[in-house]
């Protein structure tokens, strides 16, 4: 598989484990506080993809050099 294909399906399996986590806690949440309880799920799927987005930007020094 080359790398493009692999990073892609290694995405598509993040995105998919985020989600299940997200119904889960969904689905944990719901008897108590209703539909309210997507908002939760939302959370999830949003700190998930803030992480996710801040993991690959490049890191960089006071100087302006990539570490």
């Amino acid at each position: 598989m080359g790398g493009g294909v692999r990073e892609l399906v290694t995405t598509l399996l993040d995105v998919l484990g985020l989600l299940m986590v997200a119904a889960g806690i969904t689905a944990l949440l719901l008897p108590w506080t209703g539909w309210g309880a997507l908002a939760a799920g939302g959370l999830v799927v949003l700190g998930g993809s803030w992480w996710g987005a801040r993991q690959a930007q490049p890191t960089v020094d006071r100087t302006g050099e990539h570490l």
